[in-house]
């Protein structure tokens, strides 16, 4: 059983992702590395939560503006880049061709910063030279380091999961399409709300396909025995901003961490509504899911609701970028 210490100390790591604390003070890049990036001709970025927790992401920014840099970012920086910047080209890390597919194999030179390994394996995205920067000395880049700027190529990493992605949101199927159930969060929580997952197949497709417009929109545990993050994250949220629209996605059944989660929530008078994936859920049309979410991320109870989702769509996203291997490949 997960006791109350535990749970409370989940709490408070929830606080602390979702809301950094001060930003890191900036530090010159060395000169032997600014050299490196300079004579780089196919350089790209690849970004990890080490940007966010630092308060460097719009250091990151600058730099991308500045030397007309194409990033690829693991799960736990979604949102460093609306989704339609020309800087962003996909969310990696999740599946064992998605950082070959992303652009690092056809890179002369690989930025990596803020990188975890959780999310990141070093024996699958160090597929080119690269050169580590501290998120620290991004901003300072900026300054320093620019390049003619050229139009952004897209990868075949996000141009191949957006065809599968969006032919899921045409789809009236039932049941529905995972793609359209994540476009469905993006519609009801994308404008200043959060959706957290745990690991699992809900906590994929977050991660996967959640469109991100704002920094700290979605947040997907590289935790695989994070069960409970969710929920937690949610508490976390409605505790400094009591209004926030907030959603925890979980794998059904419920494992007892996350109802352990739930009953703090409880404890602590934050209402945190859930909606479990489950091949047992609840068959929706779109339409009625769409209602449906909008009702439980405005009320004033405890919602958790169970939905079913196609799981032929993941078998065309293998397809495109093989198997997963996020959480070490253990939770779908």
């Amino acid at each position: 059983m997960t006791g109350v210490a535990d749970v409370a100390r989940r709490v408070d790591e929830a606080d602390r992702r979702l809301f950094p604390g001060p930003v890191v003070a900036p530090v010159e890049p060395p000169p032997e590395v600014v050299a490196t990036l300079r004579a780089a001709l196919r350089p790209i970025v690849l970004a990890g939560p080490g940007v966010v927790v630092d308060g460097c992401v719009e250091g990151l920014r600058s730099m991308a503006a500045a030397a007309g840099l194409g990033v690829l970012n693991t799960w736990g920086a979604k949102g460093i880049f609306d989704w339609r910047s020309p800087h962003h080209l996909a969310t990696a890390g999740l599946q064992a061709r998605d950082f070959e597919l992303g652009g690092l194999a056809d890179a002369d030179l690989v930025v990596a910063t803020g990188v975890d390994t959780a999310e990141a394996p070093p024996e699958r995205w160090r597929l080119a030279r690269v050169v580590e920067i501290e998120p620290a000395a991004l901003g300072p880049l900026a300054a320093v380091w620019s390049r003619p700027l050229e139009p952004i190529g897209v990868p075949p990493l996000r141009s191949k999961l957006a065809a599968v992605t969006q032919d899921g949101w045409t789809s009236t199927a039932v049941p529905l399409m995972p793609t359209l159930v994540t476009r469905h969060y993006a519609d009801v929580l994308g404008d200043g709300g959060l959706v957290a997952a745990d690991p699992g197949v809900g906590g994929y497709w977050v991660a996967r396909t959640f469109a991100t417009t704002a920094l700290g929109g979605a947040q997907v545990t590289a935790d695989p025995d994070g069960d409970g993050f969710a929920v937690a994250c949610c508490i976390a949220a409605r505790l400094r901003e009591p209004t926030r629209p907030v959603l925890a996605v979980v794998d059904g059944p419920m494992r007892p961490s996350a109802e352990a989660m739930l009953e703090e929530a409880a404890r602590r008078g934050v209402v945190v509504p859930v909606e479990a994936w489950s091949r047992d859920g609840d068959s929706l049309h779109p339409d009625a899911h769409l209602d449906r979410l909008r009702s439980m991320v405005t009320s004033d109870h405890p919602v958790v609701a169970t939905v079913r989702t196609d799981p032929m769509q993941l078998d065309r996203m293998i397809d495109v970028a093989g198997e997963i291997i996020a959480w070490g490949g253990r939770r779908i």
